[in-house]
C-alpha cells in the first residue's frame, strides 16, 4: 500500500507540472551545471520499460514496476527512485511554469519547498523537504515534443548529495525507445 501511495503521489505532484500555459526561462544555478555533467550509469543494473530504458546502481533493489513506471531503492534502503513515462507530458518551453505551479501546489504540503532548478532546456528538478526531514528531487525532462519522464529521488538530509549524484547519472542513462 505504501507503494502505491508514494507512486500517487509522486505522479500526482509532478503531473501537477503538466496543467498549465507555457514560459520559458533559461536560467541555470551552479548546483544544476555540476550535476548535468554527472556520467551516465553504465556498470548496473538495466530495466526495460515499454518506452524506455535506464541503468540505476548495482546494488540498488527493484521495488515496484509496471510497463513505464519504476520504482528501486539503495542496498540500505535511505535512497528511493521513482521514474514515470508520459507520452503527453509539458513541452520544454512549459517547464519552468510547470515547475513554479508544483512549488505554489506543494508549499503546504511539505515543510520546505525549493525553487525550481532548470538543469537544461529540457529538465528541471524541484527540491522538497518532507515533514520528516527527508528530502525529495522531483524531475522532469522532456525528450521531444510532449514525450517525458518524471519521478523524484528521495533521500535523508544527510545522503541528500550523493542521492543527487546518483540521480543524474540514472537520468543520464534514461534513453527513449
Amino acid at each position: 500500500m505504501k507503494k502505491l501511495f508514494f507512486i500517487a503521489a509522486v505522479a500526482l505532484s509532478m503531473s501537477l507540472v503538466a496543467c498549465s500555459g507555457s514560459n520559458k526561462d533559461n536560467s541555470t544555478s551552479d548546483s544544476s551545471e555540476s550535476a548535468q555533467s554527472v556520467e551516465e550509469i553504465k556498470d548496473g543494473n538495466t530495466y526495460e520499460a515499454k518506452s524506455y530504458t535506464l541503468n540505476y546502481p548495482k546494488d540498488w533493489k527493484e521495488t515496484f514496476s509496471t510497463d513505464d513506471i519504476l520504482n528501486v531503492k539503495s542496498a540500505d534502503e535511505a535512497m528511493v527512485f521513482s521514474i514515470n513515462y508520459d507520452a503527453e507530458g509539458p513541452t520544454a518551453d512549459q517547464l519552468k511554469e510547470k515547475a513554479d505551479f508544483a512549488k505554489r501546489v506543494n508549499t503546504d504540503l511539505y515543510k520546505e519547498v525549493g525553487e525550481p532548478q532548470i538543469i537544461a532546456d529540457n529538465f528541471i528538478t524541484l527540491r522538497r523537504v518532507t515533514n520528516e526531514g527527508e528530502v525529495e528531487l522531483s524531475y522532469t525532462k522532456v525528450f521531444e515534443g510532449t514525450k517525458c519522464i518524471m519521478g523524484a529521488m528521495k533521500s535523508p538530509a544527510d545522503k541528500e548529495a550523493k542521492a543527487e549524484k546518483i540521480l543524474m547519472g540514472i537520468i543520464n542513462s534514461v534513453k527513449l525507445k
